[in-house]
């Protein structure tokens, strides 16, 4: 007797189906998406008991006719793909021809459609036979799905309550409403979900006060296959969240969830997120769809690129660029300027010789307010807009680069003179004429200062009202940015050690030791590997009191998964955030007014200084308004 024999088609489709259907939310997915295929922009979805019992999904699509009804039940058979050329350019979110029959293997599933030239819509039923009968329909599709799971009691076991498996299709019918524009997808009777244009998307699923407080990103990147693009809106890093539920991305309008981009956004971050919380951000990444196979993944939320570490240098630096190019005097010109149509210009072009300097002009900031679900977004209360200021004066860019390049002669020398905490005021000690400060404090972000508080906050006063700095955080920002500065701007010092460190090390290691050396070269480690034996000869001079054995290590593991530039960039940061943070002016530390003014001034000019290298936000504003309010003034 045979071993090998063909399996049946109903198995073959309960198998798929095991692949394809998870859960409720998983047959919401397939049937929403090839609503979108078929050009519809109004969709109706009922669900019962969290979808087991019932999905109703209606839409105004093109509809299916009547001789494609039998076939859109069989086993890859589609109308969105027919060669090879084909797949390697699909746009569409469905092309496997998997879903209806897998779903139709599992529960008990109605189908009715009518074309637009149709005389009336058909009938097919087949958990019943594969016949079609006559039905009355307006132009479009509705697809019925009862009793999921019913001949498969084990999967059936699995499912979580009913508000649980709720809860997931309303997240995916919120993702996919946020998608495209002109989409309205109505869950439940509810208010549908979507918009005309992409704020009036982002609004609906994530509320007028994200876009209040977050950046718009515009920033492409040319290649010989094409352009690569992304666009959409990151949030402050102040703004934040205490899970992963309020991070949206698209490829070429498809939703997935990659750990490549996670990791990229992440990284973005790093050194100005609070530990343990999570930035919000909506993302479109279009790119030539032969670059990106969507085909990895059984229910298409991970994707493969052809080149993984380009797409993730161009995400962080673009995303890394928008955050620090964020300064107090772009808060000038938010929320009424809050277009994201007009930030197409405000992205220098991304490209192989400078790719990871993107810089992107970023003038949105807003008035937080108070949040729930989670989400931090005390830290600001920011300036109202001012429509006259032109984009032109708000080139952070050069500000930071002019400033950046004149930090660069004179850094090292200083810092390594400081023997006490205290002297690294000097830092701050630049002469500047109390009448200036009297005449311009009105166009001045943070105003002039007044005063401190305890020896911790300085208060300052501005245009809008009262300006709040901690003294410490503040500075510490500073400082690490002109250590990062001089680390990155010059050639790499190193510092020859009188005993080499040795690491033991496999031989998958030893490899990544030998294709990246050069990349530990540039930041001034010397090193070598004998018989399975790291040998560390020379460090940075500028950290060479750090536990090297552990960088090394940690970037060999990062190494091993993600791109060398940002692996090696964040030991870096990690490194250079300790030396600022314990070399920056210390709480109770008495400050002169110039010395204040001073701070007000550097934080003016230095990139991410809304908070610290630890996340933490490093000066508040209250408004005129907000402080009368404290005081009933006008009621």
């Amino acid at each position: 007797m045979a071993k090998i024999f063909q399996m049946p088609p109903e198995l073959i489709n309960q198998i798929t189906a095991g692949e394809v259907v998870e859960r409720p939310a998983s047959v919401v997915k397939e049937l929403l998406e090839n609503s979108l295929d078929a050009g519809a922009t109004e969709i109706a979805l009922e669900i019962e008991n969290g979808g087991s019992s019932l999905i109703s999904i209606r839409d105004n699509g093109s509809g299916i006719d009547k001789e494609d009804l039998p076939l859109a039940f069989s086993t890859h058979a589609t109308s969105k793909i027919r060669s090879f050329e084909d797949l390697e350019q699909v746009l569409t979110l469905g092309f496997r021809g998997e879903a209806l029959p897998s779903i139709a293997s599992v529960s008990q599933t109605t189908l009715i459609s009518r074309t637009q030239n149709a005389e009336h819509a058909w009938k097919i039923q087949p958990f019943i036979d594969l016949s079609v009968s006559a039905a009355a329909h307006p132009v479009g599709t509705t697809v019925e799905v009862r009793d999921l799971f019913y001949n498969t009691p084990a999967r059936k076991k699995f499912l979580k309550s009913e508000r649980t498996e709720r809860q997931h299709i309303q997240q995916f019918v919120e993702r996919l409403a946020l998608s495209k524009d002109n989409i309205f997808i109505t869950f439940n009777n509810q208010k549908a979900l979507g918009g005309k244009t992409l704020e009036e998307r982002i609004a609906c699923i994530l509320g007028n006060e994200f876009l209040e407080q977050a950046v718009p990103l515009f920033a492409e990147n040319d290649m010989e296959e094409g352009k690569i693009k992304i666009s959409g809106y990151i949030g402050l890093p102040t703004f934040n969240s205490a899970n992963t539920d309020k991070q949206y991305c698209y490829i070429n309008g498809r939703i997935i969830r990659d750990k490549l981009i996670t990791h990229a956004v992440k990284q973005s971050y790093l050194d100005m997120l609070y530990h343990g919380r999570q930035p919000i951000f909506a993302l479109w990444i279009d790119m030539p769809p032969e670059l990106v196979d969507v085909n990895a993944h059984p229910q298409k939320y991970e994707v493969r690129f052809r080149d993984s570490r380009l797409c993730h240098d161009f995400i962080y630096a673009a995303i890394k660029g928008a955050l620090r190019d964020v300064r107090p005097h772009h808060q000038l010109a938010i929320k009424q300027n809050n277009s994201f149509e007009n930030n197409n210009d405000s992205a220098k072009n991304y490209s192989e010789e400078s790719k990871n300097q993107v810089s992107i002009l970023t003038d949105n900031f807003s008035v937080s307010k108070n949040s729930s679900d989670g989400i931090n977004n005390t830290p600001y209360r920011h300036y109202p807009s001012q429509n006259n200021l032109s984009r032109k004066a708000l080139n952070s860019s050069q500000l930071y680069y002019q400033w950046q390049a004149n930090s660069l002669e004179k850094i090292v020398e200083e810092e390594e003179k400081i023997t006490n905490r205290d002297e690294s005021i000097a830092e701050l000690e630049k002469p500047i004429v109390a009448e200036q400060i009297e005449n311009k404090h009105d166009t001045m972000p943070l105003g002039r200062a007044l005063g401190q508080i305890h020896g911790i906050f300085v208060l300052a006063e501005n245009a809008q009202g009262l300006v709040v700095v901690d003294m410490h955080a503040a500075h510490e920002r500073i400082l690490y940015e002109k250590f990062k500065a001089n680390l990155r701007g010059r050639a790499a010092v190193s510092q020859k050690l009188l005993i080499a460190q040795t690491i033991g090390i496999n031989e998958r290691e030893a490899i990544i030791l030998q294709e990246y050396g050069e990349i530990f070269q540039k930041i001034g480690y010397e090193i070598s590997v004998e018989n399975q034996v790291l040998i560390i000869d020379a460090v940075p001079e500028l950290i060479k009191n750090a536990d090297h054995c552990a960088i090394i290590s940690t970037a060999i593991a990062e190494l091993a998964q993600f791109p060398d530039t940002v692996s090696i960039e964040r030991l870096e940061d990690q490194i250079l955030a300790t030396m600022s943070c314990h070399r920056a002016i210390r709480a109770h530390r008495k400050l002169s007014l110039i010395e204040m003014n001073q701070l007000l001034r550097d934080i003016e000019e230095t990139p991410a200084a809304g908070q610290c290298n630890h996340g933490r936000p490093t000066w508040i504003q209250m408004t005129e308004k907000e402080l009368g309010n404290l005081f009933m003034r006008g009621k």
